[in-house]
């Protein structure tokens, strides 16, 4: 969401409730090094929270047992010991995730919730998805669509 600049949505819909974790942060610095200057949105209003102990065990479990990114583990490793919700598009991450018992929230559930609580209109999250589609790449089904905009 940061590539279509939606933190601020994204702060208002979840009370100011979203954190990030450092190899996270590492990931979303990336593209610093190629001269694209989004990553500041997110390091700017997002914290980054600092990895305790019994998480960093966790993280270390789940990176011999599964092939994920460092920071989806690092990320799935926080919320489940901090029971917090997990946000991905990467389906291997999601499924992941949820085997561990942690909460999962889709993209798709995040559009939903931005125009039911009046944060956005349909033609707006129609234009939000294409630019995800856009920047990320991504074709989002017609028939998700329908779900996102019509229950």
């Amino acid at each position: 969401m940061q590539k279509i600049h939606a933190v601020d949505l994204l702060k208002t819909l979840f009370n100011n409730k979203i954190v990030i974790t450092p190899r996270i942060r590492e990931e979303i610095l990336i593209p610093l090094e190629y001269g694209y200057g989004f990553p500041y949105e997110i390091i700017d209003n997002i914290k980054t929270i600092t990895i305790g102990e019994i998480t960093f065990q966790k993280y270390m479990l789940y990176c011999v047992h599964t092939q994920l990114g460092k920071g989806e583990l690092e990320a799935i490793a926080y919320c489940k010991i901090n029971s917090s919700i997990f946000t991905t598009n990467d389906r291997k991450a999601r499924d992941f995730a949820k085997r561990e018992g942690v909460i999962v929230l889709s993209l798709q559930a995040i559009l939903r919730a931005m125009w039911k609580k009046g944060l956005k209109g349909k033609d707006d999250i129609l234009m939000m998805i294409q630019d995800i589609e856009r920047v990320d790449n991504l074709k989002i089904k017609k028939a998700t669509i329908r779900k996102i905009l019509n229950g």
